[in-house]
C-alpha cells in the first residue's frame, strides 16, 4: 500500500519508464518539492528512493521497448516531454528516480 502510494505520487510528476523507474524533468525547486513529497511518503527503515541527474546532452541506449514514441532524451528532449502532458514539462534538468 505504502509503495503504491509513491508510485502514484510519482506518476502524476513524472513519465513511468520501468516497473519502479521514473524519469522527471523539473526545476530545481520543482525537484525539491518532489523529494520532500517522497520523504514523506516512504518508510526510510525499509524503502530506498534514489535520484540521478541526466545531463542535457545525455545519450541514451537501450534494448526492447525503451522509451513511448514522442519522449526524446538529449537534444530535443524538452519537446518531446511537453507532448506527455501535464506531468512532464519543459524546462529545467531532469531526473531519474
Amino acid at each position: 500500500m505504502r509503495l503504491r502510494r509513491v508510485a502514484r505520487f510519482l506518476e502524476r510528476r513524472a513519465l513511468r519508464v520501468q516497473f519502479s523507474s521514473f524519469l522527471g524533468l523539473w526545476t530545481e525547486a520543482e525537484f525539491e518539492e518532489v523529494w520532500f513529497g517522497l520523504s514523506c511518503l516512504i518508510n526510510p527503515r525499509r524503502d530506498d528512493v534514489r535520484a540521478w541527474p541526466v545531463p542535457e546532452a545525455a545519450e541514451v541506449v537501450s534494448i526492447g521497448c525503451g522509451l513511448p514514441e514522442g519522449i526524446v532524451v538529449g537534444e530535443a528532449r524538452s519537446r518531446g516531454f511537453a507532448r506527455v502532458g501535464g506531468a512532464l514539462r519543459s524546462g529545467g534538468g531532469g531526473v531519474g528516480v
